[in-house]
């Protein structure tokens, strides 16, 4: 790939919370939809994007209007089986984006462009805790399941522009002034025992708006999750009946049973980003029509096929676009845990993510029968 060519740097940077450090004891599962082991799903934030208004008249000496910098509200969501009682908590490290760290794994990084740039993923490098920029900003542990608010002050944000400048092959600065600064937060999960792991989800900050376009990302929800017990061979239309699965109570699934389960789709939205122009190598808006919203599915015994639906088809492909995966059930609900009510339950998660950053979740219990 050619450096600087158009490629949206929010799309690339806004990576889903990214596993990268240790877990004690980490057990080899069978099926990535399969969770069996203490793992973070996803990261809400809320905001998931904020432009704030940041005087630029010497891009290395940001300063930064308080007022245009609100809290974020930051919701792990971390599975624990089989403990599931045990205590797990959860602290928060902040630090700017490191532009000359190694993309992640199948990232779309290439031609030796600084990653984060206009064409690459973001690193997936950890804070680095020797750092002056790297700060605590939740040091007291928050129990699993409940959410936590940070604020970086004025100081830390133009230290995290600063931090995170490079130039072009051409010697044109880029960076987080003029392609979005997206802040690391490490969100570190404690479950005891020696039992930790770390992962990176990025809140995207815009040093001042793009354009009057320019509105700031919301989450993505689905309203809602139905599920049928087949697809026509023919259509691949549901088969009757299609039954909701609400939340809280538990939906009857016939053990060894291959059912479909379907959110209801997201708000793609449109957005305004800013690429690297490959005639004037200097930074201008894009924009684009809507974000592709996709949807991992897991649960905590059985597997889904595929694990992983979008509302768009991938490039090059065309058909039908579905939402729905097949799940495969238990052939055996004895080896399941026992709710109170004496029923082998099962739960399974239906995580919603954006192409900025934005994420939420469903949560569903399903209560496996003997065929």
């Amino acid at each position: 790939m050619k450096r600087g060519a158009a490629w949206p740097r929010t799309v690339a940077r806004t990576v889903l919370a990214l596993a990268v450090a240790s877990v004690a004891g980490c057990t080899n599962f069978q099926d990535p939809s399969t969770v069996v082991d203490l793992r973070v799903l996803a990261v809400a934030t809320d905001p998931p994007e904020i432009i704030l208004d940041v005087d630029l008249s010497d891009p290395t000496m940001p300063v930064v209007n308080p007022a245009s910098n609100p809290p974020v509200t930051v919701t792990p969501l971390i599975a624990d089986p089989p403990e599931g009682h045990r205590p797990v908590t959860y602290t928060i490290l902040g630090c700017p984006n490191n532009p000359y760290a190694a993309s992640p794994p199948a990232g779309m990084g290439g031609g030796g462009f600084p990653s984060g740039g206009a064409r690459t993923t973001v690193g997936s490098a950890l804070c680095d805790e020797s750092s002056p920029n790297t700060w605590a900003l939740v040091d007291t542990p928050v129990p699993a399941g409940s959410s936590a608010t940070v604020q970086l002050s004025p100081e830390q944000l133009a230290a995290a522009f600063r931090a995170d400048l490079f130039p072009d092959q051409y010697g044109n600065l880029h960076g987080g002034f003029d392609l979005g600064e997206p802040l690391t937060l490490q969100i570190r999960v404690d479950a005891g025992g020696g039992d930790r792991l770390d992962v990176v989800k990025r809140v995207l900050y815009w040093a001042r708006r793009i354009d009057d376009a320019q509105m700031p990302n919301q989450i993505p929800i689905s309203g809602g999750l139905t599920t049928y017990p087949d697809r026509d061979p023919n259509t691949a239309a549901p088969v009757a009946p299609i039954s909701p699965v609400v939340e809280g109570t538990p939906f009857p699934v016939p053990a060894g049973s291959h059912p479909y389960f379907e959110p209801a789709p997201a708000v793609a939205e449109p957005y305004e980003t800013t690429i690297v122009d490959p005639d004037t190598h200097q930074a201008v808006p894009l924009s684009v029509p809507h974000e592709i919203v996709r949807y991992t599915f897991y649960a905590t015994a059985g597997t889904f096929d595929p694990l992983r639906t979008s509302s768009e088809l991938a490039p090059g492909f065309t058909g039908t676009v579905h939402l729905e995966s097949k799940y495969n059930a238990p052939a055996d609900p004895s080896m399941l845990p026992v709710d109170d009510q004496g029923r082998h339950v099962v739960t399974i998660w239906v995580v919603v993510r954006d192409d900025r950053g934005g994420e939420s979740w469903l949560e569903r219990t399903l209560e496996i029968t003997s065929p």
